[in-house]
Formats: C-alpha cells, structure tokens, sequence
C-alpha cells in the first residue's frame, strides 16, 4: 500500500507561490505570500461533490421514493463515521489542514490550547472537527454574510469551548496523553457489565407485558357514560 500524498498547508503553499505558480493541473495558484488572512481550505473533489448535492437538495427535495431513499444513504462529510473510501481519505487531509487554519487564524495565545497536534487520537474532537469544517465549508454558499457571522459567532466558540472542557490542559505539543476515561468505557463495555444490564431490560420488559395483562381498559360505552 503506497502512502498517500499530504496536501500542502497554506503555509508551505506560501513559500512555494511567491509571486505566482501554475499547480499541478494547469491553474494559476495565488500568491499567498504577505496576505493578511489565509483562504479557508477547501475539500476534496469527492467531499465538494457530496456537499453540493446535499445543499441541492434541502431546496429541491426529491419526491421519488427511490431517490429519497438514496439521499437518505449518502456519506455526510460532517459525520466521519458514514464515509468511506475516497472521501474518507480525502476527509482526513483536509481536517487536517482546518484544524491548522483554525489555530492560526482564529486564536492568538495560549489560553484557548487550540485543536491539539494529536487530533485523530480523539474521537470527540474528530466528530466536532468535521462539522465545524463542514459548516464553515457551507457558508461558501451564502449570499448573504449571515451564515458566516452564526459560524463566527456560535459555531467556532462552541466547537473551542467544548474543546476546552473535554481536553483541558492534556496533549501540550508533543505530550499526547492517553484518554482518562479508558478504564471506566472499558468496564462499561465489559461482557458482565452489559449482561446485568441485558437481564435489568429483560425484567422491564417482562414485568411491563405482565401489567399490561391485569390491567383493564375501560371502553368506549363505559368512557362517554363517565364523561
């Protein structure tokens, strides 16, 4: 299996583009030396695809019934867990240029820790990371500054907030901890754990069906006589 190309950080694309460089498939790459804010990454080929016939069809909802049922079985790129293949590859490269873009350009000291080096090793923050991307990638579509102020306003504080809380001062640069919670979701998980459980749901269950049984429901006569 042949590694897979890193996608350039706009940083390093700034070096190489001083005054202009034509990229790999014949475009003219901006120079992005000297600029006062760096553009927002853009996605994949796969993942801008699967974007833009989502946001068509909250206008234009299919009324088939076979085509209902496969928007509803398409990958959503701001929930990692339904992707796969090619877009699940390409996912993952361009979180990883966000992840940089945010700490970057929206923070500036250290008392917000930012999006850790070691993201992919946490699962909340990779679930939070791909819809703040997602939703920052959809205000493209705005014509209007409103989607980009909600995102401004409420997306990124709340996605930074929640990073906060959940890591805290853990993973400083090159100091990734392993996840505290690991021995208690362990027994959580365990086989005797979910078997107790599995007998309390089981118990519900049977006691439910046995009021279910001695319980009379009065009927309909009985009601508009009462009544």
């Amino acid at each position: 299996m042949t590694t897979r190309e890193i996608t350039a950080h706009p940083s390093q694309l700034a070096s190489r583009a001083a005054g202009g460089t034509v990229a790999a498939n014949g475009t003219q790459m901006m120079s992005l030396v000297g600029l006062m804010v760096r553009p927002f990454p853009e996605p994949g080929p796969t993942i801008r695809t699967a974007m833009e016939q989502l946001q068509q069809a909250t206008f234009e909802p299919p009324a088939d019934e076979d085509e209902l049922r496969e928007l509803a079985q398409m990958p959503r790129p701001w929930d990692p867990a339904t992707c796969t293949g090619q877009m699940r590859a390409e996912l993952w490269d361009w979180l990883d240029l966000v992840a940089m873009w945010v700490n970057e350009q929206h923070l500036w000291n250290v008392t917000r820790p930012g999006i850790p080096e070691c993201w992919p090793a946490h699962p909340p923050v990779v679930h939070d990371l791909a819809v703040l991307a997602c939703s920052r990638y959809a205000t493209s579509f705005a014509v209007t500054p409103a989607a980009l102020e909600d995102w401004h306003r409420y997306g990124l504080p709340g996605f930074l907030e929640r990073l906060r809380d959940r890591l805290g001062d853990a993973c400083q640069p090159g100091k990734h901890q392993p996840r505290p919670r690991h021995e208690r979701d362990e027994t959580h998980a365990s086989s005797r754990v979910r078997r107790s459980r599995n007998q309390r749901h089981c118990d519900d269950v049977g006691h439910a069906g046995e009021l279910t049984a001695v319980t009379t429901k009065p009927d309909h006569d009985e009601l508009h006589q009462r009544w």
